[in-house]
């Protein structure tokens, strides 16, 4: 394919600036503009863990519902846009409260996230800053016990991005409240939240959790859908599927500083989207190539994983980064990630390279982040934090010199690398396929009495079937069908209308059946 040269298009909204911006690419609001709507309810799940907002009480053997929420950053009421591309912002925090995680961060308000969240909204997208269900232990004494640990931590983690996902492709198709399109969706992840949105995409099958290093001691999975629910987030008897009948289908993925549980996800089947990752050459927590998580504090392996570097390279040999390979990018932000990591194997890369921690070898994990360190101590004190007047001290001591200034000065070259490259994503209507687009299917008779039979077509197999009720309650799973057709039975079902999640080899897709 012949390049195109982006630099053209750059240089033209440089030219014609004074009467027009370019939006997604420009800032056309200002901060005082944007509008800002803190602890929406976006769905509810099962906790483990007695983290606000769960119960008291709650526990891994004593699983309590409770809300999800984030904070919804939109342009000002007067923007006449009716489809608006929405980012989803996803904090760090090593999958525990901030504070409680002996670091500063780990909350939907953390500046770093709040500054991204502001920056984004500025050129006019809608953007969400979730908080996720939290808990794991880091002090159990084998590694198969924190991986499993860790394990669920994330999968759960997972299954609240894509409730998040869910709930805004409701709103688009219901209410409209936000006015998002449903076809241009950008997760972006910070440090933690980085190993949420690299595996969203590419986490699409059960058995991909059955690799070794994801075993314990009986050679089972440390993940159980019985439990848990199944990695497309139905079923589960502690899992609480949200706005069911959407799909979990988003357009970009993002990592400032994440890793994907095993390179092998990305060898099966995923919607072809693209991957943009940053991270610091030699993060002190996570290998930007290869390498084991550890306990930050103790060193203590938790899983190996692979990094920011190894994820993109992937990306590219599999083409789902042409649409920035067949582009020329010649801003700084993109020349310096070349001058490190060569467009043709790396593009979606970038690498900070930045001197190491004094008496160490590493260099910052998340050098974008900062805090008040006063506030800090005084909050963790309150929320009865153990060692919280060591907290601020623990985050200086992997993030010296921390300041705004300097916070802001990497949220720069974040914005500055993302931003015209998530510009090519929504202004490109190949990437917003959805997953049923490619399905030829049908799903008769419907209205039903008794039986419904599902067909699919084009040498394609049937793999999963879970019919889901309205309120998003998992009434039947159907696994490894491995079939064209299934009738399925209505097994005393109540009249009444029911979603159908069908899995297949190439890919997922949801009907609405009645029963009457």
């Amino acid at each position: 394919m012949k390049k195109q040269l982006f630099i053209f298009i750059v240089s033209l909204t440089a030219m014609v600036s004074i009467h027009a911006q370019v939006r997604y690419l420009d800032d056309i609001f200002t901060v005082g503009q944007i509008q800002k709507t803190t602890d929406v309810v976006y769905g509810q799940n099962f906790y483990f863990n007695a983290y606000p907002p769960a119960p008291a009480g709650t526990s891994p053997s004593n699983p309590q519902m409770a809300d999800l929420q984030m904070d919804v950053y939109t342009p000002p009421g007067s923007d006449t846009a009716q489809m608006r591309p929405l980012v989803l912002i996803f904090h760090t925090g090593i999958f525990l409260p901030r504070y409680i995680n002996f670091v500063p961060t780990g909350r939907k308000d953390d500046s770093t996230v709040v500054e991204l969240a502001n920056r984004f909204t500025q050129k006019g997208y809608v953007v969400a800053a979730p908080n996720y269900r939290l808990g794991w232990n880091p002090f159990a004494g084998t590694q198969v016990e924190r991986t499993a640990e860790i394990l669920n931590a994330v999968y759960r983690a997972i299954h609240d991005a894509q409730t998040a996902v869910r709930f805004f492709k409701k709103d688009a198709a219901t209410t409209n409240l936000y006015k998002i399109d449903p076809n241009r969706i950008i997760l972006i992840g910070q440090g933690s939240g980085g190993f949420v949105t690299l595996a969203y995409n590419f986490l699409t099958d059960q058995s991909e959790l059955n690799l070794p290093k994801f075993l314990d001691g009986l050679g089972n999975s440390v993940i159980d859908p019985s439990l848990v629910g199944y990695v497309d987030g139905i079923g589960g008897t502690y899992n609480n599927y949200n706005h069911a009948g959407y799909s979990n289908q988003v357009h970009m993925v993002s990592g400032l500083g994440g890793a994907i549980g095993d390179i092998s996800w990305m060898n099966n089947y995923w919607p072809a989207v693209p991957v943009a990752c940053m991270h610091c050459r030699k993060d002190l927590f996570t290998s930007i190539d290869s390498g084991n998580v550890t306990v930050p504090g103790t060193g203590q392996v938790v899983v190996f994983v692979h990094g920011s570097r190894t994820v993109v390279k992937k990306a590219v040999q599999q083409g789902l980064n042409d649409v920035w390979v067949n582009n020329v990018f010649t801003d700084p932000y993109s020349l310096r990630a070349y001058a490190l990591n060569p467009a043709a194997t790396s593009e979606g890369l970038f690498q900070f390279e930045i001197p190491d921690i004094p008496n160490s070898s590493n260099q910052e994990a998340d050098p974008w982040e900062w805090w008040d360190s006063t506030l800090t101590t005084q909050q963790a004190i309150a929320e009865g934090a153990t060692f919280a007047l060591q907290v601020h001290q623990n985050g200086i001591s992997g993030n010296p010199n921390m300041s705004a200034a300097k916070g802001r000065a990497y949220c720069d070259t974040i914005v500055g690398f993302l931003t015209p490259r998530m510009y090519l994503v929504v202004t490109n209507p190949t990437i917003s396929i959805e997953q049923n687009a490619d399905i030829d299917y049908e799903v008769y008779p419907n209205p039903s009495t008794e039986s419904l039979i599902i067909n699919v077509s084009g040498g394609l197999i049937i793999e999963n079937i879970s019919v889901v009720d309205m309120n998003g309650k998992t009434l039947a799973d159907f696994r490894s069908i491995n079939s064209s057709s299934y009738v399925l039975h209505r097994y005393g079902m109540s009249a009444g209308v029911y979603f159908l999640d069908v899995k297949t080899s190439n890919g997922n897709f949801t009907h609405k059946i009645i029963l009457d």
